[in-house]
């Protein structure tokens, strides 16, 4: 297989997804290149053609661009389940997985994502979850009580989970959350103080 082989399987894959060609899109959703498995799978999402079981491979997949791509169609995909990817062992992943339940609204998440809110080692799955949670704060039987407590406790983390929190914060009216909000609007971030202040309309330096 040389290189040139390559490109032309992935340049087909694209194309099939602007010419309508689905069956060459599926065709290729099998092919020993990662990256032409990745853009077929894209090609035949845009299609609406991508079925539930090949999604479901394509989670599985041993490429990480092509977990990371499955997961991001995943989130229009509700009857495919993906809370299991915020365990992924590659942290590009398990990012993408908190961002697709929390466009998903999957209120069944909210513990998994607290956990991973307060626990992962990589910051952007942190801020991630944190961002999903706020989301879900919002959706009607969220465990609201468990996303509050997550949330209090993400304003200790790095600036830009505590510029998530604040956001997710402010759709409640616990008392604890309001003085919450409050107390951004002095800290010691300036993107912080800048979001707290939007969102109470005071001014801040």
């Amino acid at each position: 297989m040389t290189e040139d082989d390559i490109r032309v399987r992935r340049i087909n894959a694209a194309l099939a997804g602007h010419r309508g060609e689905a069956s060459r899109a599926r065709d290729l959703l099998v092919d020993p290149d990662a990256t032409t498995r990745r853009i077929a799978l894209g090609a035949l999402e845009r299609l609406k053609g991508l079925t539930a079981g090949e999604l479901r491979v394509a989670l599985d997949d041993s490429n990480v661009s092509v977990r990371r791509r499955a997961v991001e169609i995943a989130a229009q995909r509700p009857e495919v389940k993906i809370d299991s990817y915020l365990q992924d062992p590659d942290a590009s992943v398990a990012d993408m997985a908190a961002f697709s339940l929390g466009e998903r609204e999957e209120i069944a998440a909210v513990n998994e994502l607290a956990k991973m809110a307060s626990e992962h080692l990589d910051d952007l799955c942190r801020e991630s979850a944190v961002a999903a949670l706020g989301a879900l704060a919002a959706t009607e039987g969220a465990d609201r009580p468990a996303i509050l407590i997550c949330l209090l406790n993400a304003m200790s983390d790095r600036a830009q989970i505590r510029r998530r929190a604040v956001l997710g914060l402010f759709q409640f009216e616990e008392p604890e959350a309001q003085q919450a909000v409050e107390a951004a609007l002095i800290d010691k971030d300036r993107q912080v103080r800048a979001v707290a202040s939007e969102l109470l309309g005071v001014v801040s330096d």
